[in-house]
């Protein structure tokens, strides 16, 4: 096949894959390239399988195909029988790039060149996996790369100034996994917020996102800043305290011996120097207040609900009378909530605690008593343990108003209920896992209606009385003699004996 200077060709320029192989596949004929030759002229290729398409376009100079170095001019092949209109073919402005980005070796290069992960390859599959959940492998590039205003910007606005661990997370954690990576150790920063990472808790953006014990659910990493150019920036959130330079399951046996505790930390962006981090160019910083709850073992659980919860409660009516479907009374019943919410104020639950009959109660919590801890008054725990109270009989099942309005209905009544402690899986509660459990008996007081009241002082209180002298002559100021005058008791005392 020789050469023609009048006929036009198309030049399609393609990008070198780290791989090395590359093919394209056009939809009116194909062409494919193996191996890696810089240039292929025209006239080396077989004229066999189709016949060179000329373009009406005149002017095409001989200059315009010459060869130079990663350019491979290629002729387009069209079926036989085919004429007329060749709108369907490329134009010679066309051209199909494959980006580095894409190459299956370019995420291995990244982590190649982190030290980290040379030292722990598990930790750098974790990583692998949760770029991949970060849709890093993208088929365009960023319109524009991110400037270090732009990282300081996010690192200010997305970045919370304090978070609350709950002991679940840490409970869950394994030295492996992604739990403590950037955690004083420098990884690339687009990994900020992987699914099961601690710093992923920093981002406000993970209020709302899903969370599993290491990652083991693969959820969607968050970006720390939307449109962020992958590579060029890496971070590390240093700790103090006894947890400094510690990393890996060393850092979480740390953080457990520790218990609950409120660490300084900062977070720290560096720019990069050769594709690596570049520790001598700090981009941002921020401060923050990282509280991480520590483990209560569970046999502390089984003591505690042994011997800080009640066998019976009898509850009065007037909780009941003033109970609302969205407060806080049947908070726990009937559906499950975390542990340490046993007995906050105006929780039906509450009364369950032996603590509870010297603590404070008021409606509905309106006076925001202090909560009492299920576990005693010193130890404490957060999003580690779950529970719920389940009633039986006609009220099984039911929650809030619906409950509520199924008591009062049942008037004064015992029921028959069950304490459930559950674990944690994914910082949720596992049902399948009851840690502790105790039957207690509830007797829940009826309501009597003002009218009922009313006709009955009408009715059953004399109008007067006559008092014997020997009733006064051996009452005594500390007996029941005097009980209710001049002072407020319950009505229920009302005819005691003796008063």
């Amino acid at each position: 096949m020789k050469f023609n200077p009048n006929q036009r060709y198309t030049r399609w320029s393609i990008r070198r894959l780290s791989v090395g192989v590359a093919s394209v596949v056009v939809a009116s004929g194909f062409f494919v390239l193996v191996g890696q030759p810089s240039s292929v002229r025209a006239d080396g290729l077989n004229p066999t399988p189709g016949q060179v398409l000329p373009e009406e376009t005149p002017g095409t100079k001989e200059g315009d195909l010459s060869e130079k170095p990663g350019d491979t001019v290629l002729t387009q092949a069209k079926p036989e029988g085919v004429t007329g209109n060749t709108n369907s073919l490329p134009t010679p402005t066309e051209r199909t790039e494959v980006s580095e980005e894409t190459s299956p070796s370019s995420l291995d290069t990244l982590f190649e060149k982190d030290e980290e992960a040379q030292k722990n390859p598990e930790l750098t599959d974790v990583l692998k996996e949760t770029v991949d959940t970060a849709d890093v492998d993208g088929t365009q590039a960023s319109p524009a790369e991110t400037t270090p205003e732009q990282v300081k910007g996010g690192v200010k606005e997305n970045t919370k100034d304090s978070i609350d661990v709950p002991a679940a997370y840490l409970e869950k954690a394994e030295g492996k996994g992604p739990f403590t990576a950037g955690v004083n150790q420098v990884i690339p920063y687009e990994l900020f917020a992987g699914d099961g990472m601690l710093t992923r808790l920093l981002l406000k953006a993970s209020d709302n996102a899903p969370w599993s014990d290491n990652g083991t659910a693969k959820n969607p990493a968050l970006p720390p800043l939307e449109g962020l150019t992958k590579g060029k920036y890496f971070y590390e959130v240093d700790l103090n305290g006894n947890t400094v330079g510690k990393q890996g399951q060393a850092l979480i046996d740390q953080l457990r011996a520790n218990g609950t505790q409120t660490y300084k930390a900062t977070v720290k962006v560096y720019g990069n120097k050769d594709g690596k981090a570049d520790l001598t160019n700090l981009v941002a910083t921020k401060n923050v207040d990282i509280n991480i709850n520590g483990l209560v073992a569970k046999e502390t659980v089984q003591k505690a609900v042994a011997d800080n919860v009640k066998d019976s409660i009898d509850v009065p009516a007037a909780y009941l009378e003033k109970a609302k479907g969205e407060g806080p009374f049947t908070a726990g019943v009937n559906h499950v909530i975390p542990y340490e919410l046993f007995a906050g104020d105006g929780m039906l639950t509450r009364l369950l605690l032996k603590a509870s009959d010297k603590a404070p109660w008021s409606d509905n919590g309106d006076a925001k008593n202090p909560a009492l801890s299920p576990l005693g008054e010193n130890v404490k725990t957060k999003g580690q343990y779950f529970y719920q109270l389940a009633l039986d009989g006609n009220v099984a099942g039911k929650e809030k108003q619906a409950l509520i309005d199924q008591f009062r209905a049942n008037g004064t009544q015992t029921y028959s209920a069950t304490v459930n402690v559950y674990g944690n899986k994914d910082g949720k509660p596992d049902l399948d896992n009851i840690v502790a459990t105790k039957k207690v008996t509830i007797n829940i007081n009826g309501l009597i209606s003002k009218e009922t009241v009313q006709k009955a002082v009408a009715d059953n209180v004399k109008d007067s009385i006559d008092v014997p002298a020997a009733y006064l002559e051996k009452a005594k100021g500390e007996g029941p003699f005097t009980a209710g005058v001049n002072h407020v008791i319950p009505y229920e005392l009302f005819a005691g004996d003796g008063m």
